[in-house]
């Protein structure tokens, strides 16, 4: 039986406002913030389950869309906040649709998540927008995969692979335990037909039904036919007006450039006529006459060099335009008597035109991003190189964290390796690091794989029981302490950050002015 997975069309519903009630808005209860690099888990830690799931994304304006596919991104996908603008609108949202009413402020302790190694500028500007926009009384930070391997109770030490963001449906996707075992299977057609699953996409099939006789079907085609020739006339009708129209202007062309003739002859007349009167003029032999001076000369061949370039320029513009005009008829009957054969250039040029009058949005394969999708492979976790990726595949890095520990320590970590986030719900996953760790692992060693209970929710839970805890205030950031010790301050817990102060700025003594023992020291007062 064919296998065929049907992919509907799920309809986004807006997430309601929730009732902010009294025992929440006088309660000092803390609210609970997963920031995850996909979805953003919000509640309060009262709550068994989340009140808000969301996409942790803002709309693109579409003047963004518009830039080049090979543009690098501005900042890399690194996991950690850096866009604060976009960070502050995810607040409002929550706030808004947890139905939060206090003016001016946010009266309520927030436990929320942040990446592993989260340097501490990021975490200032996250500490100065919660404290100085919102007015929270205080805030604690931790990392999600730690929240979620103290909510398994697993242990303290473990080897922690934190898959993170999950943009594939697990239930249409999977690991493969041997890659090209499985390549050669599937290279089998007999084991494709058993195999394969077709995806149906969303279809609505439309009938058009015209419900026309024989008879009107055959009226429609002879009115179809009649207004065909109507338009065939038409065409030749506008073709044979602009025929006529640059004959026209042909002609008109040859009378302005006759016209010129004549002008240029009466001109020369004149110049010839004038010349021959000097002459006359200097052979009388009064002795009145003075012969022109050489002002006189220089200004009757400026003025016959101002007779003559306007002439010569109008003649070479008109007989510009006149061959232009020639050459563009001649290529257009060149062009129409090349139409008509067959397997000629042109007729190729004709069929590629009429190719690209396809929709607008048939032009998928053009741009790199369109094949994107092979980059989302799951074989692409343990080998990147197959995109030309020099990163490390997840075993590859896992057994260079391995050599950084003694091999006790190696036997603890390979014995409690904990799978959490979104993507480790892949089928397969597990069965393919166990291999990954026999491979690795010494001979007759040990090794375990743990999976998380609920590897997508499972970092809000360890997080609301944190928040839920005797100790939360002890390690929460107060507004005094982000005043006093700044805003990268961090109170480490079991499942923080390691905190590093941020070391002082370098001040080069060399570029301060120096101090001469022998220069005198004056004081001047002056009055007002």
């Amino acid at each position: 039986m064919e296998s065929v997975l049907v992919l509907k069309d799920y309809k986004t519903v807006p997430d309601i406002v929730h009732e902010y009630s009294p025992t929440l808005k006088f309660g000092h209860i803390p609210l609970v913030i997963d920031n995850g690099s996909y979805q953003c888990r919000v509640g309060w830690s009262i709550n068994d389950e989340p009140n808000l799931i969301f996409k942790n994304l803002i709309a693109r304006p579409r003047k963004d869309r518009c830039k080049k596919d090979a543009e690098p991104p501005a900042t890399p996908p690194i996991q950690i906040v850096t866009h604060f603008e976009a960070q502050e609108q995810v607040f409002d949202y929550i706030f808004s649709h947890l139905g939060i009413d206090n003016d001016g402020s946010v009266p309520h302790p927030i436990a929320m998540t942040e990446a592993f190694v989260t340097p501490n500028y990021c975490r200032q500007l996250m500490s100065e927008l919660l404290f100085e926009g919102y007015g929270v009384p205080g805030v604690s930070y931790g990392v999600d995969s730690l929240f979620s391997m103290y909510k398994n109770d697993i242990g303290d030490t473990a080897l922690i692979v934190n898959c993170g963001v999950e943009e594939i449906l697990q239930e249409h996707c999977s690991i493969a335990l041997d890659y090209q075992e499985e390549i050669r299977k599937w290279a089998n057609p007999d084991y494709y037909e058993a195999n394969v699953q077709r995806v149906q996409l969303p279809y609505v099939q439309t009938t058009s039904s015209s419900g026309l006789t024989a008879e009107q079907q055959k009226e429609r085609k002879k009115e179809m036919a009649r207004r065909l020739l109507e338009i065939n006339a038409r065409k030749r009708e506008e073709r044979l007006a602009e025929d006529e129209e640059q004959l026209n202007q042909l002609l008109a062309i040859k009378r302005q450039i006759s016209n010129i003739h004549m002008r240029i002859e009466k001109n020369k007349q004149r110049i010839v006529a004038a010349a021959t009167a000097e002459e006359n003029l200097e052979n009388r032999p009064t002795g009145r006459l003075n012969p022109p001076t050489e002002p006189e000369r220089s200004r009757l061949g400026s003025m016959r060099r101002d007779l003559r370039q306007p002439l010569l320029k109008s003649i070479l513009s008109y007989s510009f335009q006149y061959r232009e005009l020639v050459a563009r008829r001649e290529a257009r009957r060149a062009r129409r008597a090349a139409m008509v054969k067959r397997r000629t250039a042109a007729a190729a040029e004709r069929m590629r035109v009429i190719s690209r009058l396809a929709a607008a949005g048939d032009d998928f394969g053009n741009q790199d991003s369109d094949w994107d999708a092979y980059k989302r492979a799951p074989e692409l976790m343990f080998q990147p190189s197959m995109m030309g990726n020099l990163e490390a595949g997840l075993a590859e890095t896992m057994e260079y964290v391995f050599k950084h520990f003694s091999p006790e320590d190696q036997l603890l970590l390979a014995n409690n390796v904990f799978l959490t986030g979104g993507s480790s719900q892949f089928p397969g996953l597990k069965e393919r690091l166990e291999r990954e760790l026999l491979e690795m692992r010494p001979f007759q060693s040990t090794h375990k794989v743990v999976v998380a209970k609920n590897p997508s929710l499972d970092a809000w839970y360890g997080a609301r029981d944190f928040a839920g805890s005797n100790e939360f205030e002890n390690w929460c950031i107060s507004k005094e302490d982000y005043y006093e010790m700044g805003g990268e301050y961090l109170k480490e817990h079991y499942a923080s950050n390691k905190y590093y102060k941020s070391p002082a700025p370098i001040v080069d003594n060399t570029l301060a002015p120096s101090i001469d023992s022998n220069v005198v020291k004056e004081e001047i007062v002056v009055d007002c």
